[in-house]
C-alpha cells in the first residue's frame, strides 16, 4: 500500500509539472506570434527548379509568386530519419489546407537529385519541392541543422521558425493563428 501512495504522489508531481510546461510551450507560441510584428523579418526571396513537376504549375517555384498566402517552407533531406518522418503529415496537411491558400514547399538539401524524385514517389509528395543551393541556405540563416520549418504570412514576412521535427499540433495551431491574423 506504501508503495502505490508513493507512486501516485510522483505521478501526480509529473503530471502536473508536464501541463504547466505545456501550457508555457502554449504561452511562448501565442507571444511569438502575437507581438510578431514587431521583430519579424521579409523572408528572403528566391527562385528554385521544382522537382516534382507533377505538384506544381511552373517549372519554378519563386516565394514572390505567393503574397497573400501564407507559405510554409520546410528544410530536409531525405537521409533524415525527422524529415522523412515529417514527410507524411505534411503531405496530409498540404493536401487539407491548399484550399485554404496555404502552401507547403519543401527545400532539399541532399546532394542526390535522383534520390529525391524517388523519395518524391514513394512518399506521394503532392507539394512543390525545389533543390537548396548555396544562396538560399544562407539567406536563411545557414541552415545547419534539419529539419528547419519557416512560417511566411501573407505579407512575406516569417512569423514562426522551429527547428527539428514539427509536431502535428505545432504546424496546425500556427498555421490557424496566421490564418486568423490575415
Amino acid at each position: 500500500m506504501m508503495y502505490n501512495k508513493f507512486s501516485v504522489k510522483y505521478l501526480s508531481k509529473f503530471i502536473c509539472l508536464s501541463c504547466l510546461f505545456f501550457l508555457a510551450f502554449i504561452a511562448v507560441i501565442n507571444l511569438n506570434l502575437s507581438n510578431a510584428n514587431a521583430s519579424v523579418s521579409a523572408a528572403p526571396n528566391f527562385t528554385l527548379k521544382v522537382l516534382n513537376r507533377n505538384a506544381s504549375n511552373y517549372n519554378v517555384f519563386s516565394l514572390n509568386n505567393y503574397k497573400g498566402h501564407i507559405v510554409i517552407i520546410n528544410f530536409w533531406a531525405t537521409w533524415c530519419p525527422p524529415c522523412r518522418a515529417e514527410v507524411p503529415m505534411l503531405v496530409k496537411f498540404y493536401n487539407l489546407y491548399k484550399v485554404k491558400g496555404v502552401i507547403v514547399v519543401g527545400i532539399n538539401v541532399n546532394n542526390n537529385i535522383g534520390g529525391v524524385s524517388r523519395f518524391l514517389k514513394l512518399y506521394g509528395v503532392s507539394y512543390p519541392v525545389v533543390y537548396a543551393n548555396p544562396d538560399i541556405i544562407s539567406e536563411y540563416g545557414g541552415i545547419n541543422e534539419i529539419p528547419q520549418t519557416f512560417f511566411i504570412s501573407k505579407s512575406g514576412k516569417i512569423m514562426f521558425h522551429w527547428v527539428g521535427q514539427i509536431s502535428h499540433s505545432l504546424l496546425y495551431g500556427i498555421t490557424n493563428k496566421l490564418l486568423k491574423m490575415n
